[in-house]
């Protein structure tokens, strides 16, 4: 059946999938950060936590025959296959090594060489581009076939993964923007690593980065088909980030908490009470889980226990027991345990210590713990109370005292992982503001939309008579109040399924035993639960629920907070309550459950067991599940299943509505169909983003250039890259000066466009680089999501805006009739009846409009929720919401009405919407640059850039009137309007250059802007009368213009030229239409800078320049007269000096060279008579020698 599969999905089957991550805690020791499936040792049964199956009657295996082939005629073909995901890091892509531990945050820098060499690519080749650490590898199995066929033969027939990543938006918006933003990648084939004898391919995945957020911790992925190959049913995963890891020496993981057991061994869990899972809604990564009998041990999961690890912590385990803090052994067991954002917190005894994870996206720096940290070390803590929802940008813990100082309460905030406690009340203890001798608080409960704790107070009287008594504290205003004092008695209900306490009533001789309490904050609903069960809607009026039996005691609840409670009691009993219904359904043990459980074991499920001990009760995803831990065949297993609690409901409805009727030789066997229709749709509804505000981006891996299509270790590297920088320019794009586009996108590929089909022409050629065509239409923001035909999870409302759908509705059998009106109208009327409960009808309003279609024995039902604009102030976007909720039902169909479906059965009749009132996530406030430049040069007629251009901010002349425009920019439905309302603008810093503008304080900013300033130190002013109801500032509006002053006091007065050029200056502007705007709840805030060129000079330094630059010109002018007078006196002087000098050197020179000529005559002769002397002397011996010859 359906329910099998999808708990099969969950566990899986180490045959089918070996690398899967299975839903067990015992893992080998040789496989260090993963978890695969091992059995743990052989054990003796210890007696069963379920009671035994009894025998179903005669009618039941009947029925079950009846109804099986009903149930699996729509699911035989669509529930056989199931999706799988696990996570591989970058190296070990394409080897089937199991699945890696998401622990590493930061980015990879090994895909930016790819890039480089992609040549004629649409990529920006200065860009640095960077990769995630991990990968999705994403297969698929079916019952009884091979996975690695399956994945071939999906391949084959065209069958692609189309993967969505959902990022939650973090606790902390004072540091990270609020956005519900998505990513939807399509999965790329890859081949496997290992040898293949095979000549194409053996084994087989698909592919898709796993992008990482700064800020998200927590991601939700949905895996479906693109709606080719085998039909396979969506399926979401939870990929959480584990900050409670690092790596060793050895590249082995360890945990940070303590020490890993890989041992289960069965007296942990077999017949132990089961437990609460404490956690903060929607933004825990891992989740803790205690309660293991005399071990200091804990359950930790990051996949919401679809697997898991025992670990031993790292506690000193002391005992502090005094005379003051009272207890009467010491015991290593972990009662209570809380899970928040990054924060661990358990008690253990009278000890509370907390542990932070090293989450280096969600903190500045790594504000990891060591160790554990004990807190709290003088105090006496009896029990630590969570808070499920966060506020005001931090999470919340409350611990209980005893002893010395019982009657407090320590209020614990976890901001950025810096945990902080507060004693609570300030002033004095519970027990002497309600003037109590003896008092003990029971449970406390905070409700973060008003600052509130509800106290769960236990106080005894002089006559040692003891009550109890519900108390506020407002943390605000440090007063305490009492709201209500419970009932000593269980009044008696006599026969009613509810009934209000308002003092009249009778009471039984049980006792009222007040245990705890549970709240929501969407619909203001508290319950005060103990061996009974109240309920209220505004903490001091009271419903009894008489049907939750007054001998059992209940345990704990569990909330979906969609409208859904579960129930468990001291016995293990599990009850079931739907909101806006008082009747209490029980789960287990019921006949339903039994008829349930033989149906699974008649299909031979291993998820069922004579011997099973359940551990906790949660909801994910609006589904309840269990944690159960089983034996089978003398194995221990601990798993994680669904509870099918539409199919528990709808057998009991089976078997207390048949009947048997006599026909005329056998008996025929019916069914009483208690829904009042037989067909429920939803029409009408309007686009989802616009409410729902998600925003979702496409990426497609680049196209390799290679037949099978498959990819290759590059080409993933270059997705990566994509996916990176396409989150890179989301991230970027909140910038105060609007893009002429409003796509983040735009400017990736504004200069590539133009040679989009040469890219193309290189891809079809098969001549890109790298063997990769990169196709720009592939990465992009997407807006035409298609609707569900459901209603979204929650809804964003502004002021005064509406939502509205429809509901289609078949009546079962006749269900109309006429009435007659005055004026002998008749009125056709239906006895299908819609009702609608609002948590908050002073805030908002319904209007239900009602159409009878009688040729189709239908209704159709108008409903449209609409915000009354009084109950909300303005705020920033995706700051400070109100939370309430809207309740549609059909009257009568509450547990009675199911409808089935792909996904299995499911509830119809009740509709539940939490609705968040405030500005809407994704709507900002950008500076019209564009439209400003262009507005001006026509007023002005004339504009005057910088000398120095910057084509990102561009100037604006001094002397000019400033008319400034802003733009409405929705990120979400990609709309962008111009701003219509009103608005404060400010100067609240500057500087001549960009490197010294300062912030001004708050008298500054008061006197530089302010009309009321007498100062002279106005730096702009405005020809607008509209001001402030203070009058301190001028209100502006889109056709308003600023005349720019800088007056003598002010900053910008006497600003000194750096240059040859007018004097420039940078404004930081303020705008803001808070307090100012009507129209909305946005509190918009911009702050930009404004460059202005062209400023003025001071008076005496302008009169001191221009003295200078007089005195400097009129002495060239002179200088130039002289010249011009002097020139032929000073040339005719020149020349008689240059002819005097020219002559005095000439007779120089002619005397100089008849004197050089007499000697050289004069010794020339000399000389020629030595000479020939010489000859003659020398000629001599010649004859000499030659004589006696």
């Amino acid at each position: 059946m359906q329910e099998l599969g999808e708990a099969r999905t969950e566990v899986g089957s180490q045959k089918a999938a070996p690398e899967r991550s299975l839903a067990s805690g015992c893992r080998p020791p040789h496989s260090p950060g993963s978890s695969h499936a091992a059995r743990c040792p052989a054990m003796n049964p210890a007696g069963p936590s379920w009671p035994r199956l009894r025998g179903l009657w005669a009618l039941w295996p009947l029925t079950a025959v009846l109804l099986s082939p009903w149930r699996l005629w729509a699911v035989e073909d669509n529930q056989e296959c199931t999706w799988q995901v696990v996570l591989n890091k970058f190296e070990t892509v394409g080897k089937n090594q199991g699945s890696d531990r998401f622990f590493e945050q930061e980015p990879l820098d090994t895909v930016d060489n790819l890039f480089g060499l992609l040549v004629d690519a649409p990529i920006d080749p200065d860009e640095k581009y960077l990769g995630f650490p991990y990968y999705l590898k994403i297969d698929y199995f079916c019952k009884g076939e091979s996975s690695e066929a399956l994945v071939r033969k999906g391949h084959l027939t065209g069958l692609k993964p189309v993967v969505l990543v959902i990022f939650q938006s973090p606790v902390n918006f004072n540091r990270w923007k609020l956005e519900q933003l998505q990513i939807q990648m399509e999965a790329a084939p890859f081949r496997s690593r290992e040898q293949c004898s095979a000549e194409e391919v053996c084994v087989m995945s698909w592919y898709t980065p796993m992008p990482v957020k700064n800020g998200s911790v927590v991601m939700r992925v949905d895996v479906s088909s693109n709606g080719l190959g085998p039909f396979i049913p969506n399926k979401r995963f939870q990929v959480n980030i584990n900050g409670f890891l690092k790596r060793q020496q050895d590249d082995r993981l360890q945990f940070t908490v303590g020490n890993e057991l890989f041992n289960l061994i069965p007296r942990y869990f077999v017949n132990v009470p089961s437990r609460p899972l404490w956690y903060t809604v929607d933004q825990t990564p891992v989740l803790i889980l205690g309660g293991i009998p005399e071990e200091k041990s804990v359950l930790l999961t990051d996949t919401s226990f679809t697997d898991f690890f025992l670990v031993e912590l790292s506690i000193d385990s002391c005992w502090v027991g005094s005379f003051y803090c009272p207890q009467g052994n010491f015991t290593a067991t972990i009662y209570d345990a809380i899970a928040t954002e990054s924060t661990l917190f358990i008690r253990q005894n009278q000890l509370v210590y907390y542990f932070t994870g090293s989450y280096t996206i969600l903190h500045e720096s790594n504000r990891g713990s060591e160790s554990w940290v004990r807190v709290l070390p003088n105090e006496c803590i009896k029990k630590l109370c969570p808070v499920h929802f966060h506020g005001n940008g931090s999470e919340y813990i409350m611990a209980l005292t005893i002893g010395k100082h019982e009657g407090y309460v320590h209020f614990g905030t976890i901001t950025d992982g810096l945990v902080s406690f507060q004693r609570l009340p300030r002033q004095q203890s519970v027990c002497e503001s309600i003037q109590v001798a003896n008092c003990s608080i029971t449970w406390a409960v905070y409700t973060e939309g008003n600052y509130n704790l509800l106290l769960l107070v236990e106080i005894e009287d002089t006559a040692a008579r003891k009550y109890f008594q519900l108390v506020r504290y407002d943390l605000v205003s440090d007063l305490l109040s009492v709201l209500y004092t419970i009932p000593e008695f269980i009044p008696e209900a006599r026969g009613l399924e509810f009934l209000m306490i308002l003092g009249t009533e009778t009471y039984t001789n049980f006792p009222m035993v007040p245990k705890g309490m549970s709240y929501n904050s969407f619909n203001n609903m508290l319950f005060i639960w103990g061996n009974f069960l109240l309920q209220s809607y505004d903490s001091e009026n009271f419903i009894y629920l008489a049907d939750f039996p007054k001998e059992l005691s209940i345990k704990y609840m569990v909330n979906s907070y969609h409208g859904e409670i579960a129930i468990v009691t001291e016995t293990e009993e599990i009850w079931y309550l739907l909101e806006g219904s008082y009747h209490v359904y029980q789960l287990f043990p019921s006949l339903g459950w039994d008829v349930y459980v033989r149906l699974q074991v008649m299909q031979q499920s291993s998820l069922y067991a004579s011997n099973e001990t359940m551990l906790t009760l949660f909801y994910e995803d609006r589904r309840l599940y269990q944690l159960v831990y089983l034996v089978n065949n003398q194995q221990g297993q601990l798993i994680k299943r669904l509870l099918p609690v539409e199919q528990l409901l709808m057998y009991q409805q089976l078997n207390s509505h048949h009947s048997l009727q006599q026909q005329k030789t056998h008996r025929k066997l019916s069914f009483i169909n208690l829904c009042p229709f037989t067909v429920m749709r939803l029409r009408d509804l309007p686009d989802q983003k616009i409410y729902t505000r998600r925003e979702r981006y496409r990426a497609q891996p680049p196209r390799v250039l290679e037949p099978t299509g498959f990819h290759t270790e590059n080409s993933l590297a270059v997705y990566q890259g994509l996916v990176y920088y396409l989150l890179w320019l989301h991230s970027k794009y909140d910038k105060p000066y609007a893009d002429p586009v409003h796509d983040s996108t735009w400017r990736w590929w504004k200069d590539k466009k133009q040679d989009e089909d040469y890219y193309y022409y290189l891809a079809s050629n098969w001549r890109s680089a790298g063997n990769v065509h990169i196709d720009m239409a592939n990465y992009k923001k997407i807006y035409d999501v298609k609707a569900e035909y459901q209603l979204p999870e929650r809804i964003f409302l502004d002021k005064g805006t509406s939502y509205s759908f429809s509901i289609f509705l078949t009546a079962r059998g006749h269900s109309f009739k006429s009435e007659l009106e005055p004026g002998n109208i008749f009125q056709l009327l239906s006895q299908v009846d819609l009702g609608v409960v609002l948590a908050d009808p002073s805030c908002i309003e319904a209007v239900v409009r009602q159409k009878v279609l009688i040729n189709r024995n239908s209704v159709l039902f108008w409903v449209m929720l609409r915000d009354k604009r009084v109950c909300f102030d303005q705020g920033i976007s995706g700051h400070h919401f109100m939370k309430t909720s809207i309740l549609v039902k059909v009257v009568g169909s509450s547990g009675q009405c199911f409808q089935n479906t792909i996904q299995g059965l499911r509830m119809q009749g009740n509709l539940v919407v939490p609705v968040l009132i405030g500005c809407p996530p994704g709507k900002r406030l950008a500076f019209d640059v564009t439209y400003t430049l262009e507005y001006n040069r026509l007023q002005n007629r004339h504009y005057f850039d910088c000398v120095h251009i910057d084509p990102e901010m561009p100037c604006f002349l001094f002397r000019d009137i400033f008319h400034p425009f802003f733009l409405i920019q929705d990120l979400v439905t990609g709309e962008s309007g111009s701003f219509q309302g009103s608005y404060v603008l400010k100067v609240v810093g500057g500087g001549p250059t960009m490197d010294t503008v300062k912030e001004y304080s708050e008298e500054e900013i008061y006197r530089f802007n302010s009309p009321l300033d007498n100062t002279y130190s106005l730096i702009w002013t405005t020809d607008n009368s509209t001001a402030t109801s203070d009058l301190a500032f001028n209100i502006m509006s889109q056709s308003t213009g600023i005349e720019w002053l800088c007056l003598e006091n002010s900053p910008c007065h006497d600003t000194v030229p750096h240059s040859i050029f007018a004097p420039e200056y940078f404004f930081k502007v303020l705008v803001s239409n808070r307090g100012v705007d009507k129209s909305t709840y946005c509190d918009y805030q911009l702050i930009f800078l404004l460059h202005l060129h062209g400023l003025p000079l001071n008076a005496k330094r302008a009169l001191f320049i221009l003295m200078v630059s007089t005195s400097v010109f009129l002495g060239l002018v002179i200088l130039y007269i002289i010249c011009c007078l002097l020139l032929p006196l000073m040339l005719k002087i020149c020349n008689t000096l240059r002819w005097k000098i020219n002559s005095i050197i000439t007779s120089d020179s002619y005397y100089t060279y008849s004197s050089s000529s007499i000697g050289f005559n004069r010794t020339s002769s000399v000389v020629s008579k030595v000479g020939s002397k010489v000859a003659v002397n020398k000629a001599e011996p010649e004859e000499a020698v030659k004589s006696p010859t």
